[in-house]
């Protein structure tokens, strides 16, 4: 493609002269290794990493453009008679660039954000468009799924030109629903600027990743780029009308003149009347258009119905009928790690424990699954760690909450990455005095499983799904789920 469509209406364009200058662009990437002959650079700053000073390794590599927003760097670039531009936002313009440059995008595209549900959303949402035989996709914490194709992702929100790239993809293989998630890190740094977004959901927000955004209001904003400046002129929003931050957000999106369609129990779109608990799932009574309609929810908690609100907005506004929604949904399965119920060896059920595997790892989501695992049983304990070189006023907070609601807390670690394990082990403990320190995972939970007694709940919480613990710069295989039924075998 040539620079000046890889351009196209960009303010920028306007500093190049194409009829001395407008080479046959083959690639993108903001990461100088990954730079090949007639290469756009571009030189972003980063939290470690300074694309700044790679500017030369790039060139070396073939690239034939530099895109910068230092100006440090121009008078450098000036006296070496290098093609440049700069720019006032490096990490907008590469979403840009490359939104112009993978030009084909699905035909319906949705994102959720939030501080929790996001993943649960999507995944219903895709289940929903796949059992309705429509192909579809979804990208973020599980990865790209398709069918029955999954590849794992390095991020919830991958980078803009991985973004791009899958999208292009997904056009090309004919998918043409995509739903994805939308980390808070994602919208702030521009991943998602560029993607043609038909839906935008959000499922709430409470306290998360205050190491990066430092405060709610700088973490609040994060999110709603996703309406504000992602979002379609044409597209919808859709809203939990239950939050204490809906009137804000809906007053947000008027100004902008955004069509808003809210879900929940004070919603008058598509509202929640009636959550009937039974064994293994819920029987949900809602309200659209008003029409009343009921289906069965096989995941355990209202959160989970909340979820599976937003993905049957998600796939209505993509242009399903209701009552096909509701029929399909009743068969979606299990989340994998999120509340997920282990099956106990039949020399265990005479105890008539149960367990259960969460990516709980934020004050909100531990309190609410503590909260719901307690209502049915005579005992209820957990083992959990924070995670390092991340948020860590959220720890004493998680501690507080598992000395509230649990009998037995079992503190040990998570990813502790490039934090002291034990300081972050103290720093929950020190509101928390039930806590048991275990420092070793697979002891915690081994013992937490020795130790639970006739009729109790257990809770293994934060990772969920995840398949690895970070410790240090080492990554080691670790699963709470297939440690707990290699526990389960050897009792």
């Amino acid at each position: 493609m040539l620079l000046s469509n890889v351009l196209k209406n960009l303010e920028e364009k306007k500093k190049l002269n194409f009829k001395e200058f407008n080479p046959d662009i083959k690639g993108i990437h903001s990461n100088s290794k990954k730079i090949l002959k007639n290469f756009i650079f571009v030189a972003i700053k980063g939290i470690i990493k300074d694309g700044n000073d790679y500017i030369y390794d790039a060139l070396k590599r073939g690239a034939c453009l530099i895109v910068i927003d230092s100006k440090k760097r121009i008078k450098y670039l000036k006296k070496k008679k290098i093609n440049f531009i700069f720019t006032k936002n490096s990490r907008l313009f590469l979403s840009k660039i490359v939104s112009n440059f993978y030009i084909y995008q699905p035909k319906i595209i949705s994102a959720v954000t939030g501080t929790n549900g996001k993943t649960s959303s999507t995944f219903i949402t895709r289940e929903i468009w796949s059992k309705c035989n429509l192909k579809s996709a979804s990208i973020g914490t599980f990865g790209l799924i398709k069918d029955k194709y999954k590849k794992k992702l390095g991020l919830t929100t991958e980078d803009s030109i991985e973004i791009h790239k899958i999208l292009s993809n997904l056009y090309k293989k004919k998918i043409n629903h995509v739903c994805l998630e939308a980390s808070s890190h994602g919208l702030n740094q521009f991943r998602l600027d560029g993607v043609k977004l038909d839906i935008a959901a959000i499922t709430n927000i409470s306290q998360d990743h205050f190491d990066y955004h430092k405060n709610y209001n700088n973490y609040f904003n994060s999110k709603m780029r996703l309406f504000l400046n992602v979002l379609k002129k044409n597209g919808t929003a859709i809203i939990n009308s239950d939050l204490n931050q809906t009137k804000r957000i809906l007053s947000l999106c008027k100004k902008k003149k955004i069509k808003t369609f809210t879900y929940g129990y004070k919603s008058k779109d598509l509202r929640l009347i009636n959550i009937e608990e039974k064994n293994n799932y819920q029987n949900v009574l809602i309200k659209l258009k008003n029409k009343k309609y009921n289906y069965l929810l096989k995941m355990p908690g209202s959160f989970q119905v909340y979820n599976s609100l937003c993905a049957i907005l998600i796939a209505y506004f993509s242009g399903i009928k209701i009552m096909n929604i509701i029929k399909v949904i009743e068969n979606i399965s299990q989340i994998p790690g999120r509340l997920e119920k282990i099956n106990i060896p039949i020399k265990m059920e005479k105890k008539n424990i149960s367990i259960f595997i969460d990516y709980a790892h934020t004050p909100d989501a531990l309190e609410k699954a503590l909260y719901l695992l307690k209502k049915n049983s005579n005992k209820l304990s957990v083992v959990f760690g924070c995670g390092g070189n991340r948020d860590k006023e959220k720890r004493s907070i998680m501690g507080k909450i598992a000395d509230k609601l649990a009998d037995k807390v079992y503190i040990t670690d998570d990813n502790p990455r490039n934090e002291s394990a034990k300081l972050i082990r103290k720093e929950i403990i020190s509101n928390c005095k039930k806590a048991i320190e275990i420092k070793s995972r697979y002891l915690a939970i081994k013992k937490a499983i020795k130790n639970c007694e006739d009729g109790e709940n257990l809770l293994i919480a934060g990772k969920g799904h995840e398949d690895y613990q970070v410790i240090g710069k080492k990554i080691y295989k670790f699963s709470d789920k297939n440690t707990v039924l290699g526990i389960l075998k050897r009792i």
